[in-house]
């Protein structure tokens, strides 16, 4: 073990609960100092009391710096909104002295990388924000933002109409018994205006990727790559497959979609997003997708709120708010985007269903290997689904179950649902009529204007 790693490594949920506590009842400046001390009297050398420190800011959303104290003169502004770098370097003393180099073999893009002092460094041009390195740290040493201290903030002054826009891979991950009207009725107890599913907004996201395909599929060398709900797929293109970006969706994720339609039709309100991806922490801040999102929580940290605000999901009311179909609830699994959209071509475009030929990916060494094949011209195929997470959404790491688990909780929430595909699903028209469009389905696609509320201006997009 490095001489400078603390005794106990295991000390972030530890901090989160008490960041999230202290928030929650109002005292986390007054109490600042107390959370760390509380922390730091179990170690005596200065880089671990460092270690401590870091932690804490990074529990509150901030930057690491050189010091012991918590919080500085200039941290009051960044307290108030959300950074754009959410993976952070905590404890650089331990990383030199670090003889492992799994977290550089974990990173997917070779973001991670080492002077000759052993010093590390983290390339954000490369950065997809995954957290896998996260979690290859055995050290403590690596970790991502929480954004829960501007949130916890706004839900107290109850200035704002706040909803929790929570994803898909939800089902079973509260326990077993937590529904998805216990969770939303907890949500409400935490100070939330609604919750809302975001899985509808992939059902929107499913018709127009229908239409895309549609459009953009005319022959056997034509392809449509999709899965835009997943963040480090794109990345992996844009970084290592450039020349495929062409045949990308300029599709938004559900996530985003999520908060342009409700501020569209709410545009003072705030959007949370609620899932088990890191990533969507930098999603949301990408310049051509930024003010969609307010906040991204894991279900890791959700989980913290609930325990600091002395709230129970399992015993709430079940009260829930369906709006989705299946296709929009099992893009939480890996196949779940290709089966949503080749069920909504055969409702919206029969003769195109037919030649639907979709493949998927899992995990990133899948999708790496599928995208060479790509490159090389080896396919049989002309819809492409690649999930970086092992078992799609299900398997990211702000998860708090296996994701074999998650998925049969997936599997049987998307059985569940009152109808079985988008097109099926009366709230998808109850949602365009709010939008002003009365005549049946627009085509989501050109200049339209659910067009350009569900696109992303891509550097380079599908001919």
């Amino acid at each position: 073990m490095p001489k400078n790693t603390p005794p106990d490594l295991n000390i972030r949920p530890r901090i989160l609960y008490q960041v999230a506590k202290a928030a929650w009842e109002g005292t986390l400046f007054e109490r600042k100092g107390e959370i760390c001390h509380l922390l730091q009297q179990e170690f005596t050398d200065k880089a671990t009391r460092r270690f401590v420190a870091n932690q804490i800011r990074i529990a509150m959303g901030l930057d690491p710096t050189d010091s012991e104290e918590v919080i500085n003169e200039y941290d009051a502004e960044a307290l108030m909104g959300i950074g754009s770098e959410p993976v952070a370097i905590a404890n650089p003393e331990v990383c030199e002295n670090c003889q492992d180099s799994t977290c550089e073999k974990a990173c997917p893009l070779g973001a991670i990388t080492r002077d000759e002092l052993g010093r590390p460094s983290i390339d954000r041009t490369k950065c997809a924000h995954d957290g896998y390195c996260i979690s290859a740290c055995k050290f403590g040493a690596l970790a991502d933002k929480s954004q829960f201290v501007p949130l916890i903030n706004l839900l107290r002054q109850n200035s704002h109409k706040v909803y929790a826009s929570v994803a898909p891979a939800f089902a079973g991950q509260f326990g077993s018994e937590v529904t998805a009207g216990k969770l939303r009725s907890a949500l409400l107890k935490l100070g939330f205006t609604e919750m809302v599913e975001t899985a509808l907004y992939a059902d929107l996201i499913t018709i127009k990727e229908a239409f895309e395909y549609d459009d953009k599929v005319k022959n056997e060398h034509d392809f449509l790559i999709t899965s835009c709900c997943c963040p480090i797929w794109i990345k992996l293109i844009e970084n290592k497959f450039p020349d495929l970006m062409g045949h990308i969706s300029p599709s938004v994720s559900p996530m985003i979609a999520s908060g342009r339609v409700i501020k569209e039709l709410e545009p003072e309100a705030k959007v949370v997003f609620i899932g088990p991806c890191v990533a969507k922490k930098s999603e949301a801040q990408l310049p051509e997708l930024k003010g969609a999102i307010d906040f991204v929580l894991t279900f890791q940290e959700l989980a913290t709120i609930f325990e600091a605000a002395a709230v129970n999901p399992s015993v709430e009311a079940d009260e829930e708010n369906p709006v989705a179909s299946w296709g929009g609830r099992v893009y939480a699994r890996t196949g779940g985007v290709s089966a949503a959209v080749g069920t909504t071509l055969d409702k919206l475009i029969p003769r195109r269903a037919q030649l639907f030929n979709p493949i998927k990916a899992d995990g990133i060494p899948d999708c790496t290997k599928l995208l060479e094949e790509i490159k090389a011209g080896k396919r049989e195929f002309n819809f492409i689904e690649g999930m970086a997470c092992k078992g799609g959404c299900v398997g990211g790491p702000g998860r708090l179950l296996p994701p074999e688990e998650g998925t049969k909780h997936v599997n049987n929430y998307g059985n569940a649902a009152p109808a079985h595909s988008p097109v099926e699903n009366p709230h998808i028209y109850s949602t365009l009529t709010k939008l002003g469009h009365y005549n049946g389905m627009p085509t989501m696609t050109g200049t339209s204007k659910m067009a350009a509320i569900l696109s992303r201006k891509l550097d380079c997009v599908p001919k």
